[in-house]
């Protein structure tokens, strides 16, 4: 059942990833539009991820909080640089 759990947040995870990408490859829309979808659904999904690899790897736990920490503040510092250069003309 574990590993069932396991597989089935790393799939929710992918998925995010890949409906994060499709904006940039087939919508018209606005740039920044795009670069948020992607920022927010891969931060995401690698976080359910790597939730993914602690419920198979209990033990492993610490390092993979730190990975968790360290992705969730450095995507929303860069989503936040990216937008504020882009903001200026």
């Amino acid at each position: 059942m574990q590993l069932l759990f396991s597989y089935l947040l790393a799939f929710i995870g992918l998925f995010l990833w890949i409906w994060g990408t499709t904006p940039l490859i087939t919508h018209k829309g606005h740039l920044l539009y795009k670069l948020h979808t992607l920022t927010v659904s891969d931060t995401v999904g690698s976080i359910i991820i790597l939730l993914s690899f602690i419920v198979r790897a209990p033990n492993k736990w610490p390092i993979f909080l730190i990975a968790i920490f360290s992705l969730a503040i450095w995507n929303t510092v860069f989503g936040y640089l990216l937008g504020s250069l882009s903001d200026k003309k």
